[in-house]
């Protein structure tokens, strides 16, 4: 009997392995499964050579065919069919109200919701309103970095041209001209149809134009689009065109060469080739070239033209509006004078609404400024001269904003990305080792060394995918990390909220038993306010140590008082002082820092805070002492002190180093001080012994103000509600319970009270009881409004605006603070004491008239 060969058997029973493994597998479907489709044909069919073409043919035409297409889509009931009506709609939309919006975030929403199967549809939704929005916020809008991981995601390189569209428009909105270039220049690279490449070459044109007022580059750029397509088809395309090359011969000083392009543009927009707004801008531009040429009439007439096109865009109304401003400027004849003042008028009512176009704001200030400065009107041109201050501040606040955002927006794209990867990653690993096992058997059955070369490259590719994987482990670990820090903080923090939750029940069961005996009574209520007050706090502290955690806080820098704070401290943490027989030692000062207010508060409150808690004897000393270009500001105590090998647990969440105070607060104060002094970047240091006290130092930049030393002042009994001057207070909340509690404060404190949902009840109520308010405190989150919305309008109603305003909210968003700010409108956070709410009250109607309050109080 022969003798077996094992090797023989071992290549017998891989050979049959491998086969059993690859009939199933055959190579090409296994490459197939990392490949994305080259070309999505469908999508370019109906796309770019569909809706894109068509919205640059001819704009009225398209508008019309658009509206047609998402209406028989709604009536048909095809979702998929009405997404892709909608991103045609938007594509050649010629109007942007607030109506638009909603319905624009209606099918982004639904596109959203379809996940992974409604990714194209999404894509066109978000390309199409990319120039739409830009300049006008409008929430939930794709970011031109989204858009780009979608284009990744969809496969086709050529919606890389539409990623760039949306980059562009982004660029423009934020006036970041130097980009646009470069933008445009890679969308050539990406451009697969003619008219897509005419339309780069153009934009390159009048990016050039903005961007140098000598360049000599933008002829060249509009002459290469003139070769890229025919102007009879693509007529939106050729207004831009003809508006170009008359800009250009305009800057040669080749006038009547550049009015033939002039007077093609206007009879083309007179035909209804390019949008109203688009038409309006084209015609106000040529009005004030005409001007520069000493041509006023045909510049008015121009100027008056523009207005017969239907724009809601109230930016482009202002550019208009400032146009005439600065035509009967240089006039200065009688009739000029008045047509400007209308102009003003005009500018007056919209500037309300010019919040979010700051460059718009900059423009029509400047425009008023020169008119009343021409026909010697120095009052209402200083005054003019501040808005314009103001309005130049906003644009430049605005775009450091706009930078913040865009960086946020990439770094969170750049982090969904990571993620992306990573899971993309794993897969990659899994079907790697799927496929290099594959081939080693495939190899095997050839020869063992094609096995070999075949295992050695698996095993590189699984170790690079492997190192890929543990990072993402990494991550992961430290998000779950995290996570369950929160987990642990929120669970004793409701237990800890229970406590007075608790408290306050039972003293509301005794609350009309405790009303037969007045001593009882007064102890009662004593205790209610006490409770009240140490959940106030609570929440305050919660809310504030994730929003810092979650790094969802904007700090809103400018020059504080320390004088205000000091006195506030005093005003605030005396009565606990004294009842705890401790002194409370704040010494004067004259200093302003530099600093978010409402943080650097909330740092010295809880540092006060805890330095009163941990103190049984002797005494808190708070004071502030200039020390070269800082300013140091200190807390000492005499309480018992905190081992060295303590000292740096206190700044971790719910610590309590004395076990006789874990019921009182949340443990989170002093982590909520190094987090706020990180973020601010103040220096922040605890020296402290056993025995010896503890002292908290916070160094702070000097501001350059100087103010007289505020005097200290003692304070108040902790149940003084001193009685008030009178006035009249408009209360603006949607919630009973609430209105009628704030109601009935305030009419115990003297006021007459007007309380109603919103500003038309507010003004109804003035009307038939002949009262006008003095001022309105408002809730933030109204029904189908907002406080800030209807300040506003009750301050136009009442023609009063100057009228004080108070808005209490709980929402501590920066984005808020910053709005209230600048709308002049005083913000308090809840849950607001009562003796707090009687001096703010108090406070703001002794106050002078302010057209911008502080950020925060």
């Amino acid at each position: 009997m022969a003798t077996s060969n094992p090797d023989r058997h071992w290549l017998h029973w891989l050979r049959r392995c491998c086969w059993a493994l690859l009939l199933p597998w055959p190579l090409a479907a296994v490459a197939a499964l990392t490949q994305p489709p080259a070309v999505d044909a469908a999508w370019r069919d109906q796309f770019v050579f569909g809706s894109d073409a068509d919205s640059l043919r001819h704009h009225t035409t398209a508008w019309a065919r658009a509206r047609a297409a998402l209406q028989a889509a709604r009536e048909q009931g095809d979702l998929r069919a009405e997404l892709r009506a909608a991103a045609f709609y938007f594509l050649t939309i010629p109007t942007h109200t607030a109506e638009n919006c909603r319905t624009f975030q209606h099918y982004l929403a639904l596109a959203q919701a379809g996940g992974a199967a409604y990714e194209r549809e999404l894509f066109d939704l978000g390309v199409a309103s990319a120039w739409n929005w830009s300049g006008r916020p409008c929430a939930g809008q794709i970011s031109p970095q989204a858009l780009e991981v979608l284009a990744r995601r969809l496969g086709d390189p050529a919606r890389m041209f539409y990623v760039l569209e949306a980059q562009a428009a982004d660029a423009m909105a934020s006036s970041r001209f130097g980009e646009i270039t470069s933008i445009r220049s890679r969308q050539l690279d990406v451009a697969i149809a003619p008219f897509q490449r005419a339309k780069a070459f153009i934009e390159l044109g009048m990016a050039d134009l903005v961007a140098d007022l000598q360049s000599t580059q933008a002829s060249r750029w509009l002459e290469r689009a003139r070769q890229e397509f025919d102007p009879e088809e693509f007529q939106v395309l050729a207004v831009d065109l003809e508006a170009g090359l008359a800009a250009v011969e305009f800057r040669r000083h080749r006038p009547a060469t550049a009015m033939t392009h002039v007077y093609r543009v206007r009879e083309q927009l007179r035909n209804g080739m390019a949008a109203p707004e688009t038409a309006a801008s084209y015609l106000s531009s040529f009005a004030k070239y005409l001007n520069r040429l000493q041509r006023t009439s045909e510049a008015l007439d121009f100027l008056a033209e523009s207005r017969r096109f239907q724009v809601d865009d109230l930016s482009t109304r202002v550019h208009v509006a400032a146009a005439f401003l600065t035509i009967y400027a240089e006039l200065r004849t009688p009739e000029a004078r008045a047509k400007g003042e209308q102009e003003v008028r005009r500018i007056d009512e919209w500037m309300a609404d010019l919040v979010e176009f700051p460059i718009a704001r900059v423009k029509a200030a400047r425009a008023i400024a020169d008119f009343h400065e021409r026909f010697g009107r120095l009052d209402a041109a200083l005054q003019a001269r501040k808005q314009l201050e103001a309005a130049m501040e906003d644009a430049q606040r605005s775009a450091d904003d706009a930078t913040r955002v865009t960086l946020q927006e990439k770094l969170n794209v750049a982090l969904k990305d990571q993620e992306y990867a990573g899971l993309k990653a794993r897969n990659e690993l899994q079907e790697a080792q799927q496929r290099g096992w594959i081939g080693a058997f495939a190899a095997a059955a050839g020869g063992v060394a094609g096995t070999g070369v075949a295992l050695a490259v698996a095993v590189r590719r699984g170790r690079r995918l492997a190192r890929v994987s543990a990072e993402l482990a990494q991550r992961n670990g430290e998000l779950e990390a995290r996570s369950s820090s929160r987990i642990r903080l929120l669970a004793a923090a409701c237990h800890d909220l229970r406590q007075p939750a608790h408290a306050l029940g039972m003293l509301a069961e005794l609350g009309r038993a405790a009303q037969q005996e007045p001593a009882r009574f007064s102890a009662w209520l004593h205790s209610v306010r006490r409770i009240t007050a140490s959940l106030g706090d609570m929440l305050d502290e919660l809310m504030d140590l994730g929003r810092l955690d979650g790094g969802h806080y904007t700090p809103l820098l400018g020059d504080v008082s320390l004088a205000e704070l000091m006195q506030e401290v005093m005003l605030h943490f005396g009565p606990l002082a004294r009842r705890k027989g401790l002194a409370l030692a704040v010494l004067p000062v004259a200093l302003h820092t530099h600093s978010d207010r409402h943080l650097l508060r909330r740092i010295l409150f809880n540092v006060v805070s805890n330095a009163i808690k941990y103190t049984d004897a002797g005494e808190v000393r708070v004071s502030a002492e200039a020390m070269g270009n800082g300013v140091r500001l200190t807390v000492q105590d005499s309480g018992p002190g905190i081992p060295q090998d303590k000292i740096d647990d206190v700044f971790r969440d719910h610590v309590r180093l004395n076990p006789r105070m874990a019921a009182e607060g949340l443990g989170v104060g002093l982590a909520i001080v190094r987090r706020a002094a990180d973020l601010l970047g103040h220096a922040l240091t605890l020296r402290s012994a056993p025995g010896q006290g503890t002292c908290v130092t916070l160094t702070l930049p000097l501001a350059s103000l100087t103010a007289a030393t505020a005097p200290i002042l003692a304070p108040a009994a902790a149940d003084d509600l001193t009685a008030a001057a009178g006035g009249v207070v408009a209360i603006m909340e949607n919630d009973p319970d609430v209105s009628d509690a704030m109601a009935a404060l305030l009419q115990a404190w003297g006021y007459t009270v007007l309380a109603g949902a919103d500003a038309q009840a507010i003004l109804a109520l003035a009307r038939r009881s002949h009262e006008r308010p003095d001022l309105v405190i408002s809730d933030l989150h109204l029904d189908n409004t907002d406080g800030l919305t209807e300040v506003t309008r009750l301050r136009q109603g009442l023609d009063a605006p100057a009228l004080a305003a108070l808005l209490v909210t709980g929402d501590l968003d920066g984005d808020i603070t910053g709005q209230a700010a600048r709308a002049g409108v005083h913000l308090a956070h809840k849950p607001l004491a009562p003796n707090k709410l009687s001096a703010l009250v108090r406070q703001l109607l002794n106050a002078p008239p302010q057209p911008a309050g502080p950020a925060a109080m």
